[in-house]
């Protein structure tokens, strides 16, 4: 399973996001540890955290959406 499919399973990515080939390539250049590491972050976060902080309701165009977490 690639980096992408796994994100998308842990709910990080939107199923019907609409990456790049660059996107994909970035995300499954990251490390086994990374990827765990993000699903982790994740679990670990209320249920609403992200929906509620990274502007998924926001009118903005999905570009300009983000989600910054500084560890």
């Amino acid at each position: 399973m690639s980096h992408v499919d796994k994100l998308k399973q842990a709910g990080l990515i939107h199923h019907q996001a609409n990456l790049s080939q660059q996107d994909h390539d970035t995300i499954n250049s990251l490390s086994d540890h990374e990827v765990d590491a993000l699903i982790s972050v994740k679990k670990k976060l209320p249920a609403d955290f992200i929906k509620k902080h990274a502007g998924v309701d926001s009118p903005e165009p999905s570009a300009s959406r983000s989600l910054g977490i500084v560890f």
